[in-house]
C-alpha cells in the first residue's frame, strides 16, 4: 500500500490505496460545495469563451 511517484510528475497508487480510490470514484457521491464549484466553474468558462475575460471578486477581510 503505497503512493509512488517520479520526476517526471506520474503518481501511481498501489494496493489497497488504488482499490480505494476506484471504489470512491465509482460510488462516492461528492458534497454539495464540490458540485456548487463545478456549476461556477462551467459558468465561468462559458463566459470566458463568449467575452475572452472573466471578472472574479473576492471577499473583503478585516485587517489584523
Amino acid at each position: 500500500m503505497s503512493i509512488v511517484s517520479n520526476a517526471f510528475g506520474r503518481v501511481t497508487l498501489t494496493d489497497k490505496d488504488a482499490e480505494k480510490f476506484t471504489r470512491q470514484m465509482n460510488y462516492g457521491r461528492p458534497k454539495v460545495a464540490a458540485v456548487e464549484n463545478v456549476r461556477r466553474g462551467l459558468e465561468m468558462s462559458k463566459t470566458f469563451t463568449e467575452t475572452g475575460f472573466v471578472k472574479i471578486t473576492t471577499k473583503a477581510h478585516p485587517v489584523r
